[in-house]
């Protein structure tokens, strides 16, 4: 079972124009016979205490999928209480249209009562149960505002992801900054806080899914 961890909120990033397959919205993909988003949202249900949801599109669609899991319906009785939700919200409307991840976090960050915030893309449906925890351990550890996983990449590197960071609502101010000042690379402006790398070994579970082939393909 995931640890809960409730004074952290996590936040489904779904706002993107979906490009690299042909327009659609990933989340909404499906994928192992569900929506890629729904497996999102089930991965941190029973991480957080707090669950929303950034889209620039589909509110309805996404707002069945925040219901679900919001309101215990996805998960057995004796699993924890459910998530608290915190709404489906389009990019906050005075920042500029489909700026990309760092617009999302920065709409989260301003409906978001608690104070640490989880993001997740909601391209990667094979999250590992214990992320959260881990990166919440690291950042308490290290004395960071900023925790992000980081898996092996080949065979001498490794992969930051950094739109799977655990934040606390401090940098808020950091972001808007770099935001304004036309930051747009979530990484950039990480290293402009106080941050943790924490390693995990299952490179697979952090895997985004960028083709239809792959979406469609429930490998």
């Amino acid at each position: 079972m995931a640890e809960r961890i409730v004074a952290c909120a996590g936040w489904l990033l779904a706002g993107g124009e979906g490009r690299r397959v042909g327009g659609q919205d990933k989340g909404l993909l499906p994928w192992r016979g569900r929506p890629m988003g729904d497996h999102v949202l089930a991965a941190m249900a029973p991480q957080v205490g707090g669950l929303g949801i950034v889209a620039n599109r589909h509110a309805d669609r996404y707002r069945a999928l925040l219901t679900h899991h919001a309101s215990g319906t996805a998960h057995p009785v004796a699993e924890p209480p459910a998530p608290t939700s915190l709404g489906v919200h389009a990019d906050d409307p005075g920042l500029p249209p489909f700026s990309g991840p760092l617009a999302g976090m920065l709409t989260a960050m301003t409906a978001t009562p608690q104070e640490w915030i989880w993001f997740l893309p909601c391209d990667m449906p094979r999250l590992p149960g214990d992320v959260l925890a881990t990166l919440w351990r690291a950042a308490h550890r290290d004395g960071a505002d900023v925790a992000v996983p980081c898996t092996p990449d080949g065979l001498d590197g490794s992969r930051h992801h950094w739109v799977c960071a655990l934040m606390h609502k401090r940098v808020l101010p950091t972001l808007q900054t770099a935001f304004i000042s036309g930051e747009r690379k979530v990484g950039h402006l990480i290293a402009r806080c106080k941050w943790t790398s924490v390693s995990f070994a299952d490179a697979a579970g952090f895997a985004n899914f960028n083709t239809l082939e792959t979406e469609h393909g429930g490998d």
